[in-house]
């Protein structure tokens, strides 16, 4: 057998992937470009990609607050193209850039705002650096959608 040429088959028909991607239409460019998902679904759990704090135009504020703001505006949007809500995440990660002590209190006083009880799931953990310069906070997470037969 030439596997050589049975590579090439295998990815001109490749088999179906178990999961459905998640790419709302502000996130086309970057999804295609960087070649992820912003989220994909997988039965009734909903994985959503590392956001940072960038606003809608693609600017990165300077400080924390702002863009743990805008973390969560990204995540509300990306939720909704899924079919759920923040009262859907199951489990945040955060990683932050800078003072870790004042940005959990920070993102704690956030979340107590977006997200209602019971709480989620959170690891917070302090990184040198994150992928996009002048970011300072990194969240994914993990939504349980409330409905399956949401079209995605």
């Amino acid at each position: 057998m030439n596997t050589l040429s049975n590579t090439s088959t295998e990815r001109r028909n490749p088999m179906p992937k178990p999961f459905t991607t998640i790419v709302p239409p502000s996130f086309k460019a970057a999804s295609e470009t960087y070649q992820y998902a912003p989220a994909v679904r997988i039965g009734d759990q909903i994985l959503i990609s590392g956001i940072i704090g960038a606003d809608a135009e693609g600017q990165l504020p300077p400080d924390f607050r702002t863009q743990a703001e805008n973390v969560f505006t990204t995540l509300e949007a990306i939720l909704k193209e899924a079919g759920a809500t923040l009262d859907d995440v199951a489990s945040l990660h955060s990683y932050h850039v800078g003072d870790l002590h004042s940005q959990l209190r920070e993102l704690v006083d956030i979340k107590a705002k977006r997200i209602r009880p019971p709480h989620p799931a959170w690891t917070g953990v302090g990184v040198t650096q994150l992928g996009v310069p002048g970011a300072l906070l990194e969240i994914s997470a993990v939504a349980v959608a409330r409905d399956q037969d949401v079209d995605t």
